[in-house]
């Protein structure tokens, strides 16, 4: 039984390390529009302001934007629009491209509007959605959410780490106290023994010069 719980809390304690793990990533690697980017794929905790300007994620949604540079005209893609000092996701359809071999510039509409992207903003095309994600990621990143969900369960691994390595140390000196008491109970008896081996030889010894 002892075995059997000792394996469910070793699984517990990889998983929640892995947890930690992905969790920190995606709160470290942010690129400087503000959002998570891992290589080509770009993350969105889909907001309220996001969802306005896109179709296919909803409120709460995690979307994965994968980077993409088969662009043509007719294509839905999403990029980076400023919004009140800070970035929102927005997905449009390209109207036309001017390349000029240094620099893409895509006309987008938007709206009852075109306006004009630099490349430097555009994310892609290709886009996968999970449900409710977005909006787990959005608590666990918070300040609360970060002290409580993640550094509380690192820290209880971590406290019942400190705890078996002193339990292992107070083991092990318990064994080398039994083993000390072992070697002493031995060394008495070995004394005892010699001791009465010589008692025998002695009385031996005054039995024959007797006879």
């Amino acid at each position: 039984m002892k075995k059997f719980g000792r394996l469910v809390w070793s699984i517990f304690e990889v998983i929640i390390i892995v947890y930690v793990i992905a969790i920190t990533a995606f709160i470290l690697c942010r690129n400087k529009y503000g959002y998570t980017q891992f290589g080509d794929y770009t993350f969105d905790n889909v907001s309220l302001i996001d969802e306005r300007n896109m179709t296919v994620a909803k409120k709460g949604d995690l979307l994965v934007i994968k980077n993409s540079n088969d662009f043509k005209v007719g294509d839905v893609i999403y990029y980076y629009a400023a919004y009140n000092e800070t970035y929102v996701v927005r997905s449009d359809v390209i109207l036309k491209i001017d390349d000029d071999g240094y620099t893409s510039l895509f006309t987008i509409k938007h709206g009852d509007d075109e306006i004009t992207v630099v490349d430097t903003r555009i994310i892609g095309k290709y886009t996968s959605t999970y449900k409710g994600l977005g909006a787990f990621l959005d608590v666990v990143e918070s300040r609360v959410g970060f002290l409580f969900l993640v550094l509380l369960p690192i820290m209880i691994v971590f406290i019942y780490q400190v705890y078996e390595f002193v339990m292992i140390i107070r083991y092990e000196r318990v064994d080398e106290d039994e083993n000390d008491d072992d070697e002493v109970k031995k060394k008495v008896e070995t004394k005892k023994e010699v001791k009465e081996e010589k008692i025998v030889t002695k009385d031996d010894k005054e039995k024959e010069e007797i006879i």
